[in-house]
């Protein structure tokens, strides 16, 4: 099988919360990277959203004196579950998020775990976004909250448009929230920022790769031109600041979408539900699982399909399961060693643009896994 399991051990995006709690000199039980950081008294975290190996080897980098890795996302590579990954720690198996959408027993209902909402609907259900950290791990402490006990000042920069998302307000609990408007008023605060005096960690989350990759596919000049500006314009950011470390990373990387799957009338009715998860990474739960592997194999043959004894038992979703989550695996996981993707439409023609995406994610794939990690200290 073509698929690359996340190297939860240390090479993970998963690792870097530790490893940001050790560069102020606290303790964690999570797994650090296997990556000495040193200790400084400034420490930047740049997401750029989609920027996966596959872009970036693709690209000039202008970072001269970045060491650069290369690391593994979490699974499933989507950055609902990611960006908890990076804000507490935990892999998706610990902290219960399993993808884009996730089966959640007490709702009885599949939830977009963006917006906290039904995936036909944009509005949060507020009993889930007023209650999140119930409905997730209770080892799921935000890093600007164990920062903070440090006596460590933290900042997210954040796009406008998600900046007070009930997902976001979690994630950066103990944290200052900065909006910006486009990525040269993120890195223009940034480096204000980078230039006060005392301990600070900063966190900058970019978008404009994924959105790119999505519309034009990963290797398209849109997209690689998106990447290359934006290392430029970081390079710039940086110039003439001292006494800091940063890190550059991504939350996946994508892969071209060369087929469609959209779920139809035949499949939904060896269904329970629709599917969840990922358009890379679908969680089923079936009305037999026999059956379902049969129709499943033959009608999508580029996928692998796990039964959830044998999701559990993998470690893709990381190296324990907390016994709460087990309903969200599904009876079945369908992933695929092929460019191509499975949806489930609930908006009929409004979903005609993520139908005709160029760019998926999800999966375990090298594009999706393979993200580098560029490591600065100056």
């Amino acid at each position: 099988m073509n698929l690359i399991k996340p190297e939860y051990g240390g090479n993970s995006n998963a690792n870097i919360y530790a490893s940001a709690i050790k560069f102020f000199g606290g303790n964690t039980d999570r797994t650090p990277l296997k990556y000495n950081l040193g200790r400084q008294d400034k420490l930047v975290l740049i997401i750029l959203d989609a920027f996966g190996l596959s872009v970036f080897d693709k690209i000039k980098n202008p970072l001269a004196d970045a060491d650069v890795k290369r690391i593994t996302s979490i699974f499933p590579s989507t950055t609902a579950a990611a960006m908890l990954s990076f804000y507490t720690g935990l892999t998706p198996s610990e902290h219960g998020v399993m993808g884009f959408t996730t089966y959640m027993k007490e709702f009885g209902s599949i939830i977009n775990m963006l917006n906290l909402s039904h995936p036909a609907q944009e509005e949060p259900i507020q009993m889930l976004a007023q209650n999140f950290p119930k409905y997730i791990s209770e080892k799921a402490v935000p890093l600007g909250v164990e920062l903070s006990k440090l006596g460590v000042s933290s900042t997210a920069i954040l796009p406008n448009s998600i900046s007070d998302s009930p997902t976001t307000i979690f994630h950066t609990r103990g944290m200052n929230r900065v909006k910006y408007y486009y990525p040269w008023d993120a890195l223009i605060q940034m480096k204000k920022l980078l230039s006060n005096e005392g301990k600070a960690f900063i966190s900058v989350y970019i978008p404009v790769v994924d959105t790119l990759s999505h519309h034009y596919g990963p290797q398209s000049p849109e997209t690689l031109s998106s990447a290359e500006d934006l290392l430029a314009m970081i390079s710039k950011s940086l110039d003439g600041l001292k006494g800091f470390t940063a890190l550059i990373t991504a939350d996946h990387g994508q892969v071209p979408n060369d087929k469609t799957n959209v779920v139809n009338q035949q499949l939904m009715d060896i269904l329970d539900m629709p599917p969840f998860g990922d358009s890379r990474a679908v969680f089923l739960n079936v009305k037999n699982e026999d059956s379902a592997i049969r129709y499943l194999e033959k009608n999508l043959g580029g996928f692998i399909l796990f039964r959830k004894s044998e999701v559990i038992k993998s470690g893709y979703l990381g190296p324990s399961l907390n016994p709460r989550f087990e309903d969200r695996i599904g009876d079945i996981l369908a992933v695929p060693e092929v460019n191509e993707s499975l949806i489930y439409s609930y908006r009929g023609e409004g979903d005609a643009d993520y139908i005709a995406f160029k760019g998926h994610h999800g999966g375990l794939m090298q594009e999706e896994q393979g993200v580098p990690l560029m490591i600065i200290q100056r």
